[in-house]
């Protein structure tokens, strides 16, 4: 049995500490955006609409920003797209006196705000698109699944870290001070990245003019993309649905921390994945992830105290893991050398799309408390019976 391949000597400390850095501006972006335009005096109805406008931007441009990186490599999408972002930010801090006083609409913050989701640079599956285009080149089969749930671990790390962070700038800042701190930390995070990009030479374009011209299987990637989109929905109707609970209860503050042991459970989970024996499939893992947000969200549903949601949450984290690995391990096997970036970012929108979703259906259920985790339930399902079809696919193909 031959040794773990190592991260750090196939890809590089600069690297793994670039691409960490890179992608926390993303994960601060909505909540920073949603207290200051409550901070600011806009209300909450609108914060949450701003929010939703973020993510519809990201979920709009993934795939262009994916198409982007394999024609013309990621250095100059990541520098553009932060650019843009920048001055998205900024153009908001610039019109909100004329929105508080009503000369301007909503529309104009809601669009603001979709350019800067549209302008997210989708570090993440960039990072995992280097990965794999390692693991090719040298034939190491197994640094792609190492890789995978390392990446997975980072990203619940930065949705937990990233939050926390912009709700603690804003708190402690104001408003108008927190922004601007935003934008700083959007430039030096991601201009970090772009820094080690330069400084690399990591110009990598999958296939100059002919790249983009391998053809995407997608019916092979639906049930990879059904399984994102579950995920997706479960983080958006458990944050929604934890919300609602705990309000009720007046218990508002223990909502990050329950939500939180998702994230946590997640992250473990992602490292421990690449680990579980070869004989524990694709479809085997998918299954048991699928079963973990299917009895967690029931679980959720019966309205448990705290202890009994914390458990949950970490039940919930566990399958969460567990799917995003392999999910993404799935539609990385299937994808053209050509096109390992806008698969990656396809996969992405699905998870961005979902959390929208979940959110969304969620906050129509929830006037009734366990009406709420009614979509968790159903993502469960769903995750499910994609995992049984990518199961049975494979039991066909071994024939």
């Amino acid at each position: 049995m031959g040794t773990r391949p190592s991260l750090i000597e196939h890809g590089g400390w600069p690297f793994l500490i670039t691409s960490i850095i890179g992608r926390l501006p993303a994960a601060m972006i909505q909540l920073g955006l949603l207290m200051y335009v409550t901070g600011v005096g806009l209300g909450l109805g609108l914060g949450g609409m701003t929010v939703a406008a973020v993510g519809l931007g990201t979920a709009t441009s993934a795939t262009l920003m994916g198409r982007l990186v394999d024609r013309f490599g990621p250095l100059p999408v990541v520098s553009a797209a932060t650019v843009v972002q920048v001055a998205g930010l900024y153009a908001i801090h610039a019109l909100t006196p004329s929105l508080v006083d009503g000369a301007q609409g909503p529309s104009t913050l809601l669009a603001l705000a979709a350019v800067c989701g549209f302008a997210n640079p989708q570090i993440g599956p960039i990072a995992r698109s280097r990965w794999s285009h390692l693991a090719r080149e040298r034939r190491e089969p197994a640094l792609i699944r190492n890789a995978l749930g390392y990446e997975g671990a980072v990203d619940e790390t930065s949705f937990i870290i990233g939050p926390i962070a912009a709700s603690f700038l804003v708190a402690a800042l104001g408003p108008t001070p927190a922004i601007f701190t935003i934008m700083a930390i959007v430039l030096v995070g991601q201009g970090t990245f772009v820094g080690y990009l330069l400084v690399a030479g990591w110009h990598h374009r999958a296939g100059g003019r002919h790249a983009g011209s391998g053809r995407i299987p997608l019916m092979s990637l639906v049930p990879p993309m059904a399984v994102l989109l579950a995920v997706g929905i479960t983080f958006g109707a458990t944050q929604t649905g934890l919300t609602a609970v705990n309000d009720h209860r007046g218990t508002p503050g223990l909502t990050g921390v329950i939500y939180g042991s998702v994230g946590l459970g997640s992250a473990v989970s992602s490292l421990l994945t690449p680990r579980l024996p070869l004989r524990f499939g694709v479809g085997a893992r998918l299954i048991a992830g699928a079963l973990c947000l299917l009895v967690g969200g029931i679980g959720f549903a019966t309205l448990p105290g705290t202890p009994g949601s914390v458990a949950l949450a970490l039940l919930v984290g566990l399958g969460v893991g567990l799917i995003l690995v392999t999910g993404f391990a799935r539609a990385e096997a299937v994808a053209p050398p050509t096109r390992v970036a806008s698969v990656m970012t396809i996969l992405s929108m699905c998870l961005t799309l979902g959390v929208s979703i979940g959110a969304a259906v969620a906050g129509q259920l929830a006037d009734v408390l366990w009406r709420g985790f009614l979509p968790v339930i159903v993502a469960g399902g769903m995750a499910l019976l994609a995992a049984l079809l990518i199961a049975l696919s494979g039991r066909s193909a071994g024939r």
